[in-house]
């Protein structure tokens, strides 16, 4: 399997189908899914009928699944469209990825059909940590056999969860288990900056669950749902530059449009430069999950760089309206916070820099 940069015939149909969709469903619904704190139920069933929710296998139920870069392609039009709404549709269905590639029979059978109901069952995936932000080799939780222990936040639907996926040491290495609402509390909902669509809490572990086996497959699945963040954060970057970009055309200054100054135009130029690249690390990542050659540092440098875009973009993009950029009525004020906020959940500095500089040194 080579590495190309040409998405498949497949891939840009859905890509364009969720590009359309974003445009004439998650966008509109943004705001109204912030004040309230969730994404409403109309539009997550709507996802879930394209798709991309929670890909499970037909035998279970399901449409059928696919290959990680084609989740990141879909995961970036959608959080293209809103990243609250994005982090919500996907962090409620990313266990039936993990189910799906590292679960036995007995957990496919249990949990899968789940998933491919008309409303599908709510999930979570919990792995960051206060101290250990997204660095999947210094987590304090713990998974000793099938019990999970620990405290974790950034947890998406754990009110509603049927079951969730939680990570944790396991000996000299990490691990995770399937955990139903008896192994898991909800300690406090979270008031967060960005990502309200999003609703997040913080959760503590103490209960028997059902262990995942360790395998390659594990592994695979693991950061493969850890690189969903990623993906996420290029699609909040790309809307901050395309918005910055097509205002900085429209909005005159001086007699021309402001792009035509090169304070905005380099700046912009640095964006789509930014965004390029960080896309291109994300699909390099996914590509070695799909091949099974990927690791901790490569899904580390790929979420660093792109959460960091993400941040830099929603900066930039609120510089280039002026004024404008810090009221409601654009929203890249609202791209920049949930950007800020993506990235305390899986802290470029915290954890990508430092599981990076593991695989330098090493």
């Amino acid at each position: 399997m080579s590495f190309g940069l040409r998405p498949n015939e497949d891939q840009k149909a859905l890509q364009e189908t969720l590009h359309a969709f974003a445009a004439e469903v998650i966008r509109p619904a943004a705001r109204d899914a912030e004040d309230a704190g969730a994404t409403p139920e109309e539009v997550c069933n709507q996802v879930h009928e394209i798709g991309v929710t929670a890909p499970v296998e037909e035998r279970y139920g399901g449409g059928g699944t696919f290959d990680a870069v084609t989740h990141c392609i879909a995961a970036e039009e959608l959080a293209w469209g809103d990243p609250g709404i994005a982090y919500q549709v996907l962090g409620s269905g990313i266990s039936a990825v993990i189910i799906g590639l590292a679960g036995s029979d007995a957990q496919k059978g249990k949990w899968l059909p789940a998933f491919a109901d008309a409303t599908p069952a709510r999930s979570f995936f919990a792995y960051a940590e206060k101290i250990a932000a997204g660095d999947l080799e210094s987590l304090d939780s713990t998974i000793d056999g099938d019990k999970a222990s620990g405290e974790k936040y950034g947890v998406v639907d754990a009110g509603r969860a049927l079951v969730g996926v939680v990570l944790g040491r396991r000996d000299d290495t990490f691990g995770a288990a399937l955990v139903e609402p008896d192994a898991f509390e909800v300690v406090r909902p979270e008031d967060k900056l960005g990502l309200q669509a999003a609703p997040t809490a913080v959760v503590r572990f103490d209960g028997a669950g059902s262990a995942l086996d360790p395998s390659l497959e594990l592994t695979a699945a693991l950061l493969w749902a850890k690189l969903i963040t990623g993906a996420i954060a290029v699609g909040c970057a790309r809307a901050s530059l395309e918005y910055a970009s097509q205002y900085a055309i429209e909005r005159e200054a001086f007699g021309k449009p402001i792009g035509a100054f090169q304070g905005v135009s380099f700046k912009i130029a640095d964006m789509a430069t930014e965004v390029d690249a960080a896309r291109l690390a994300v699909w390099r990542a996914a590509w070695k999950i799909d091949r099974r050659e990927a690791t901790l540092a490569d899904v580390a440098e790929a979420n660093s760089l792109a959460l960091q875009t993400a941040v830099k973009c929603g900066d930039d993009g609120v510089q280039v309206l002026g004024g404008h950029g810090y009221i409601r009525d654009h929203p890249v004020e609202k791209w920049f916070r949930d950007a800020v906020t993506l990235s305390v959940f899986d802290s470029p500095d915290a954890a990508g820099d430092v599981m990076v500089a593991r695989s330098v040194f090493v």
